[in-house]
């Protein structure tokens, strides 16, 4: 991997020639006046230009200011591994050269070696996982123990255990910073942060996973331009599938798409899944997704769909909730298949042959469609206000003001449900009370038990606040109107019904 052009000059953390303390030729222990006679050698010598020594005399004569680079010293080291440290290793030293370099280092002068290293080459899932794994191996009250100690040597007062613990966190954020803005080119960044982002949350262990999500957040600071043009060519390849379902390579094109925001949202995805986030940006392009498999199953373009369908599986299947969804409405798209490849689909608009053997077939797809059409017009429902995932079946106009963020709960029993999902079980629940008021036949059955079970999958058993309960419920009954308009749009999706249904002005409680 090479070195992005843009950070061929190191920070002095990371570059050892440009080191405060290495550039005069002391250590920290050094005193004011052992720290003026190194600066009138490297003068004379000229080790370096007259700015770079007048700059790192003031920060080391500083006492705030030299804390970082005591802190980017290997001030844990014997003296003999002070010298190993700043020996430069080949540049074609592979991987098991630097990493059994480090090994013969403390704690803190490891990460440091080893961000200097990944910084110049680029870093594999290895070093990745060596360098989270040194900055969470520091014992803070060891380095803060050795620093009280060289600067009571040097005569400088010791700085605080909170801007020592400070300052341990600035050099953990700067070296994950230097090594995301490493590769070049930055999407190289994904797939060695994914292996070692797997590597860390294989191990379970807590404070491992909490460093590395600063890793993982330089990198979302990083890609944010490059994850929303991503995002762009998704919604542009899904529009033009849209006007052309028929085209092999408008569906090429949407697979490129989405693998291209796969590989750039993977790494963060993994972990988000792992803690239970749902971040509102990443749903985005599925709910996009969703718009598209309606439109294309509207039109009956169901081949389409599939081929988009398996596509979206593979994009998405690091959210978890996405991931379910999809694999719903997987299940109904293949029976679709299935019936559609033994009757031809008539338009509810013409009339469909008498023949009874023809007819089932005909009628278990029309059903399986109309019940996918429900399914995605349910799904696509939800979408992203004020950092939350809000259901709103409500007609676009006029607008209205974002709602208390209702969030559609795993799959599972036995959980612990944060408010928002507490809120779409008992808005869930209310609206399926209405809908299944206004049930009539075989076909409105089967539909409403498709929202029921996959309502029972989430609510039927979990774990709440008695306070977040007590407040859901007085939202249900301040937004009774708005929750029976939702239960109408529901029923006005099944497609069978010749008429439109009414929505109850009035229920039973």
């Amino acid at each position: 991997m090479a070195i992005n052009a843009a950070n061929n000059t190191l920070p002095s953390g990371f570059d050892p020639s440009a080191q405060p303390f290495r550039l005069l030729g002391i250590d920290p222990a050094a005193t004011a006046s052992e720290i003026q006679a190194a600066l009138g050698r490297a003068r004379e010598t000229h080790v370096m230009p007259e700015k770079s020594l007048a700059e790192a005399s003031a920060v080391v004569l500083d006492p705030v200011q030299r804390l970082q680079s005591e802190l980017s010293f290997p001030l844990d080291s014997t003296p003999d591994r002070v010298d190993l440290f700043y020996t430069e290793l080949s540049t074609d030293a592979s991987d098991e050269d630097i990493l059994q370099t480090s090994s013969q280092f403390a704690p803190l002068s490891k990460a440091n070696f080893l961000a200097h290293h990944a910084v110049r080459r680029g870093a594999s899932s290895e070093l990745l996982f060596a360098l989270i794994d040194a900055h969470n191996s520091i014992d803070g009250m060891e380095v803060y123990q050795v620093l009280q100690a060289l600067r009571h040597r040097a005569g400088w007062p010791p700085p605080s255990l909170a801007s020592m613990r400070d300052g341990l966190n600035n050099l953990l954020n700067a070296h994950c910073v230097a090594v995301i803005g490493a590769y070049d080119p930055l999407e190289s960044a994904a797939e060695p942060l994914l292996q070692s982002t797997r590597h860390i949350l294989e191990t379970r262990e807590r404070p491992l996973i909490q460093t590395h999500s600063l890793l993982l957040e330089a990198y979302r600071r990083a890609n944010a331009q490059m994850r929303s043009k991503a995002d762009q060519q998704v919604d542009s390849a899904s529009q033009a599938l849209r006007q052309n379902p028929g085209d092999a390579s408008s569906v090429e094109s949407l697979a490129e798409a989405l693998q291209l925001w796969s590989s750039l949202w993977e790494p963060l995805l993994l972990a988000n899944a792992h803690e239970g986030i749902s971040d509102p940006k990443a749903n985005v392009t599925p709910d996009r997704i969703f718009d598209l498999l309606g439109d294309l199953c509207r039109q009956r373009q169901y081949g389409t769909a599939q081929q988009v369908l398996d596509h979206a599986l593979v994009a998405f299947g690091s959210i978890p909730d996405a991931a379910a969804r999809f694999a719903e409405v997987g299940e109904i798209l293949r029976e679709m298949l299935h019936a559609s490849s033994t009757a031809i689909m008539q338009d509810r608009d013409l009339a469909v042959s008498a023949e009874s053997s023809r007819f089932r077939h005909v009628k278990k797809a029309a059903l399986a469609a109309a019940v996918l059409l429900v399914m995605l017009g349910l799904l696509v429902a939800y979408r992203t206000l004020d950092g939350g995932t809000a259901f709103s079946v409500s007609a676009p106009n006029p607008p209205q003001p974002a709602a208390e963020p209702e969030l559609l709960p795993p799959v599972g029993k036995g959980q612990r449900f944060a408010r928002e999902y507490v809120r779409y079980c008992r808005f869930q629940e209310e609206r399926l009370r209405v809908v299944k008021q206004q049930v009539r036949g075989p076909e409105d059955i089967r539909a409403y038990n498709a929202l029921a079970n996959d309502y029972n999958s989430r609510c039927s058993d979990f774990f709440y606040q008695d306070e977040d309960l007590r407040l859901v419920k007085e939202e249900v009954i301040a937004k009774q109107k708005l929750l029976e308009a939702d239960a109408g749009r529901i029923l006005s999706t099944w497609r069978w019904r010749t008429n439109t249904v009414g929505v109850p002005t009035t229920s039973s409680k």
